[in-house]
Formats: C-alpha cells, sequence, structure tokens
C-alpha cells in the first residue's frame, strides 16, 4: 500500500478548512499503530498533531462550533462534529486541549442535538439536517461522556434513515451504556 509515500502526503496535506485541517490530523493520531515511526516521525506528527489543534482555535465561533473556514461567524455542523471529535481523540492520546474550548463544544452540540429536526430533501440541501449528521453529533456527545438520550430516542422513532445512521445511533447507544437501545 506503499505506506510510506502516504503518511508524507498526509503530513503535507494542504491545511484550509476545517475539514482538511482536521483529516490531515486525525489519522495522524494513530500512525503508531499501522507504522513503526522513526523518532522524526513521531516528532513531526506531534508537531503536526499540535499545530492542528492550535489551528482549530481560529475556526471557534460565538457560539461554540467551529466555522468552515478561520474567523467564519457561523458554525459549520459536520465539520464542527468532526473536529470535535478529533479533539477528543487528541485529548484522550496526551495531547493537550484546551477545556473551555471543549466545554463550549459540548455546550454547542447539546443544543444542535436538541433542537435538529430532519429537513425533507426537497425542502432544504442543507447537509446538517440530515439524520447521520445528527446521529455523528450524537455519538460524538456519547463518546464525551454527555450523551443526549432525548435525541437519541427521537431520532430512533424515525423509521426511513439510512443504515449509516442508524449504525452511528446505536455506536452513540453503546457509548452511552445502553446496550438493549443499540441493539434495536
Amino acid at each position: 500500500i506503499n505506506l510510506g509515500y502516504r503518511l508524507h502526503y498526509l503530513m503535507e496535506y494542504p491545511h484550509g478548512c476545517i475539514e482538511q485541517t482536521t483529516s490531515a490530523a486525525f489519522p495522524q493520531l494513530y500512525l503508531d499503530v499501522v507504522k513503526k515511526l522513526s523518532d522524526g516521525e513521531k516528532k513531526r506528527t506531534r508537531s503536526n498533531v499540535t499545530k492542528a489543534i492550535e489551528r482549530i482555535k481560529t475556526f471557534i465561533t460565538t457560539d461554540g462550533g467551529f466555522a468552515y473556514w478561520p474567523g467564519g461567524v457561523e458554525a459549520d455542523s459536520w465539520g464542527t462534529t468532526y473536529a470535535g471529535h478529533f479533539l477528543m481523540e487528541a485529548e484522550s492520546k496526551g495531547y493537550y486541549v484546551p477545556a473551555d474550548m471543549m466545554k463550549r463544544w459540548k455546550k454547542y452540540q447539546r443544543n444542535q442535538a436538541l433542537a435538529w429536526r430532519r429537513t425533507s430533501y426537497k425542502q432544504s440541501y442543507a447537509y446538517h439536517a440530515s439524520p447521520l449528521d445528527q446521529a455523528y453529533r450524537l455519538y460524538t456527545l456519547a463518546l464525551g461522556n454527555a450523551a443526549e438520550l432525548g435525541a437519541m430516542n427521537r431520532l430512533r422513532e424515525m423509521a426511513d434513515i439510512s443504515n449509516e445512521a442508524r449504525w452511528m445511533l446505536a455506536a452513540a447507544y453503546i457509548k452511552a451504556g445502553q446496550t438493549e437501545a443499540a441493539g434495536k
């Protein structure tokens, strides 16, 4: 699979929007699982992840979400969930992530989870209205020990959500300690 080349590409990935910034750093948290890293690669990986965490700070919106571009004023739903997921994983790997940033992110996610209502595809092409987006949000809240069971139950009651959204929701229930609900 030419992991060396892919590793180099990953470490040189262009940083721009919240998704690119997160995508460049997230896999680097697990490189040591798939490849024996040299001391130089370990140092560079650590530096890249730390820089990504610092860069993500430039995306923070006043409500605690993350904008699509640095300095933006409106949070991007998927990008906020994805970046928050990365930040939690980085913190679990020993990286410093400001507690206030995570507290504000969880509050934003919780507010979005509670306010979420499915918008029909014909009414809106907004990605943030998708059940998968909500399921991913709920999964990250559960991962962060802030499960929002009411919103999870509301999503579970929807009959026509995708299999991907169902699996993500089941993972959220498992993280929340609700294995019976996850099985259903």
